[in-house]
């Protein structure tokens, strides 16, 4: 009976532990085991450092939290063999859910994944964690994955980690050189080098750098010869020289004179122009004067012409008395 009752005492223990365990559990996921949609996305890569519970946040927000996660194959069966070992098959799986309440109103799932709506996996510090990232990046350089058969959650596109990246950008480096013919390179490189020295010692390279040389030193030579501090010298006191200052000052009473004669040019033009109105009236009244008196030497000339012309014809006219008056 004792032990019975010891016995009842420890399982009553345990399952009051595991309720309370439950209840925290409860409490600390705020009861939101079965909340939000799911939505799935698969990865590439590899996905250590997730688990079931891992966050998922969008710009540092935590909007949810991964739910399953398994290899791609295995929940979608590849239709043969030979499909098993494509790429497609061999990428990982990872279903999360997304709070509606953390996400609020948004836009259609569709329309947000057009514009560019990937997962990415993300590290956590140097712990040694990840998280899944949602962001919106340029849909041209992350395409839309395109898979062989029909997802049975919401799917979103993933795009690679920057560790995938630089391991990718490294591994096509290594192809590259090990696809590149190193011997010839180095060949070709060695007949570089050596066509650069043929240049440099003989060929046009150093032509160019004998004429240069004999430019710079035939420019030395004129520049000592023209004494150019002299010359800076000569010119800094022929500007501060007593004839410098008195062609100056000669220059500046030469302005003060004209100055004056433009002030008093007004005046001038105005008395040249009434000198020259004046001379208009006085040759008008003379005009007016001499006018009758020219018609009278007009008629005169005019009787003595016909006088003349009398004379010339009758020259006896001259003696003739002329008749009494009154005789006739």
């Amino acid at each position: 009976m004792g032990k019975g009752s010891a016995g009842f005492r420890v399982g009553a223990f345990v399952l009051a532990g595991a309720v309370a365990l439950l209840a925290l559990l409860f409490f600390l996921t705020g009861g939101r085991f079965n909340q939000g949609t799911l939505y799935e996305t698969y990865f590439s890569e590899s996905v250590q450092g997730l688990d079931v519970g891992t966050p998922v946040k969008y710009r540092g927000v935590t909007v949810g939290q991964v739910a399953d996660m398994e290899l791609a194959a295995a929940e979608y069966p590849p239709p043969d063999a030979t499909a098993a070992g494509e790429p497609v098959y061999q990428q990982v799986m990872v279903r999360f859910r997304m709070d509606p309440s953390k996400v609020g109103a948004m836009q259609g799932i569709e329309t947000a994944i057009a514009q560019g709506l990937r997962a990415q996996i993300l590290p956590q510090g140097i712990t040694g964690l990840s998280y899944i990232d949602l962001s919106f990046v340029d849909p041209k350089l992350y395409p839309a994955q395109v898979v062989p058969w029909r997802p049975d959650e919401t799917f979103i596109p993933s795009r690679p980690s920057t560790l995938a990246q630089v391991q990718n950008t490294v591994q096509n480096l290594v192809t590259s050189l090990n696809q590149a013919d190193i011997g010839k390179v180095a060949g070709q490189l060695g007949d570089l080098i050596s066509t650069l020295n043929q240049e440099v010692g003989s060929g046009d390279a150093h032509q160019a750098v004998a004429n240069a040389n004999t430019l710079l030193a035939t420019l030395n030579q004129v520049v000592q010869q023209s004494d150019l501090p002299g010359t800076a010298a000569s010119i800094r006191n022929l500007a501060g020289g007593p004839q410098t200052r008195q062609l100056l000052t000669q220059l500046d009473q030469t302005t003060t004179q004209l100055a004056k004669v433009s002030a008093e040019l007004p005046a001038l033009v105005a008395a040249s122009q009434s000198a020259v109105n004046q001379a208009n009236e006085t040759t008008a009244d003379l005009q007016t004067q001499l006018l009758p008196i020219l018609r009278d030497m007009k008629a005169t000339t005019d009787n003595l012409r016909d006088l003349s012309a009398e004379l010339s014809a009758n020259p006896g006219r001259i003696f003739a008395a002329p008749p009494p008056q009154g005789s006739q």
